[in-house]
């Protein structure tokens, strides 16, 4: 009977620590997909992982001037650029705290090396980003 008892309890144990890492990995998985539409460099695509109320907040790498830029005008420059430069981009990593996450990205071109840290939400379902900060270091 005790050991009834103990074997039935390890596989209860067991089943909820699958859960847990199967809930953690479809989360992670959305996450990253949510990073990705905004590593494409695609406005449109990028659109899509920023929720509309997001913004972008960064010091300016010329004036050291701290800027506070609404997404909508971020997306409408990426949009209207048509000339598209070599870059290397990755996820460098992601943490994610039931509803709450954030991710590292370094972009690298042959001028810069820039990182963007995204904080993202688990909203209605779906994973956004809701804040991007960045720094530019000049090569």
């Amino acid at each position: 009977m005790k050991r009834t008892i103990i074997q039935s309890a390890a596989i209860i144990l067991l089943l909820l620590i699958s859960v847990c890492s199967f809930a953690q990995t479809a989360d992670e998985t959305a996450v990253r997909a949510c990073l990705q539409e905004y590593m494409s460099g695609d406005g449109n695509r990028m659109e899509k992982a920023f929720h509309p109320s997001a913004s972008m907040k960064y010091i300016d790498a010329a004036t050291g001037e701290f800027k506070d830029v609404p997404i909508a005008d971020f997306i409408a420059r990426v949009k209207a650029n048509t000339t598209k430069s070599e870059r290397k981009i990755e996820i460098v990593s992601v943490n994610i705290e039931g509803a709450a996450a954030n991710g590292k990205i370094k972009i690298e071109t042959d001028k810069v090396i820039m990182y963007d840290y995204m904080n993202m939400l688990k909203i209605n379902g779906e994973w956004k980003i809701v804040s991007k900060i960045f720094s530019r270091l000049n090569k």
